[in-house]
């Protein structure tokens, strides 16, 4: 039979016996390890994978999760501020009083208020808000800040409109301009 090619190279004196034991030794153990760990090195790579794509997973969810619920938080507070604004500065109605108007979702609604707040509903400087299926009256200052703070909530103003005396050296200031005149 023929001799290996290691056998051969020692016997023409290219390799030493040392060198080639070593090869020989390295030659095996990757065999062995190879043969071992091969397909169950692959398997442990993809499990690895699997459980860190498994844990990615849970953390978006989570962060998801905690996102919402800060969301529900925020909401929670904007709506308690809102109401303790309300129940803080609204005004007193009065049931005996005029009954002032107003739309909400294309159906008119009425508060009855003092003739006072009725004028000045009409003319910008206090508003209605909506909370709990109530309207409320307050200051624009209040209506204005509650706008500010939370979108969800009704409220109905009019357009600020200049005081009739506006500028005190007026010439024109005691003609009005009729309302009926046409250009």
């Amino acid at each position: 039979m023929g001799k290996s090619f290691q056998e051969q190279l020692l016997q023409l004196g290219l390799v030493d016996k040392k060198k080639a034991s070593q090869t020989k030794k390295q030659q095996h153990q990757n065999k062995k390890q190879n043969s071992k760990g091969g397909k169950n090195h692959a398997a442990v790579d993809e499990n690895a994978l699997l459980v860190q794509q498994a844990e990615e997973k849970k953390k978006a969810r989570a962060r998801k999760l905690n996102l919402e619920r800060e969301k529900k938080l925020q909401k929670r507070a904007e709506d308690a501020q809102v109401k303790q604004l309300v129940e803080k500065h609204r005004l007193a109605k009065d049931d005996k009083g005029i009954a002032y108007r107003f739309t909400v979702n294309n159906k008119i609604q009425r508060i009855f208020v003092s003739g006072e707040i009725a004028d000045k509903l009409s003319d910008g400087r206090l508003g209605i808000v909506g909370l709990a299926e109530q309207f409320e009256v307050i200051p624009r200052s209040i209506v204005d800040k509650i706008q500010s703070i939370s979108d969800r909530v009704f409220v109905s103003i009019n357009a600020i409109t200049a005081p009739k005396d506006s500028n005190p050296e007026d010439p024109y200031a005691g003609f009005e301009v009729p309302d009926d005149l046409m250009w």
